[in-house]
């Protein structure tokens, strides 16, 4: 619990930190998009700011939403799917690469605490953070640094991502002035709801994999 909490708040204090030291980088990329004459410069600009959001304040709703717009809604959720994927998947690798020199300020109990805690919650945690700002990032990279298999990040990264990408670029194809909050708490409250689904089914295929006569433990389930 101290390694992911301690590295959570790390990891925020960096993004925040950032974020403030390029404090006009929504409005470069709000003009940069907005004066793009052609749609091929305009998805390559767009795939730019969106994988580069893991390291830079860029603000992906408001590109993910010009993406449905300028693009159209299955062009523009598909760009935006596989741009924040792929961001989420550099803060992944970031945080593994670090995590030998993490380790060293951490004893072995810490990081086996840290692992189970995330193990069981932190599923959920990636599906819904990716619909939060500063959290998506600081998840991606703490994700990094825990025993979770990058084919489990992977795919509950996708899961989170698509929920976003989708309402995201619907409302951007509506072209029309939605409040902006309500589609935040749509999204939120999507992520949610889908990563509580994935939780369920993902433990229900953990108790059939415990073969009958034996404790979860003796299989390796957690």
């Amino acid at each position: 619990m101290k390694k992911l909490l301690s590295l959570f708040i790390f990891c925020s204090f960096i993004i925040i930190a950032v974020f403030l030291m390029f404090g006009d980088m929504e409005k470069l990329v709000e003009v940069n998009l907005h004066s793009t004459q052609s749609l091929f410069t305009y998805a390559l600009l767009s795939f730019f700011f969106l994988t580069a959001d893991i390291i830079l304040p860029v603000p992906s709703s408001l590109v993910m939403i010009l993406n449905g717009e300028v693009l159209g809604f299955a062009v523009g959720a598909a760009l935006s799917l596989v741009s924040g994927v792929l961001s989420s998947c550099i803060g992944f690798y970031l945080g593994r690469k670090s995590n030998p020199l993490i380790n060293k300020f951490f004893s072995p109990k810490d990081r086996e605490i840290s692992d189970r805690l995330f193990h069981k919650f932190g599923n959920v945690a990636i599906t819904i953070s990716k619909a939060l700002p500063i959290i998506s990032e600081a998840v991606s990279v703490v994700s990094g640094t825990t025993a979770i298999t990058f084919k489990n990040f992977l795919y509950y990264s996708i899961a989170g991502h698509f929920i976003v990408s989708v309402i995201y670029a619907y409302a951007g194809s509506l072209s029309s002035k939605l409040n902006s909050n309500l589609v935040a708490a749509i999204i939120i409250a999507a992520a949610l709801f889908i990563g509580w689904i994935m939780q369920f089914i993902m433990r229900r295929k953990d108790r059939a994999l415990v073969v009958p006569g034996t404790t979860a433990t003796e299989t390796g389930a957690d």
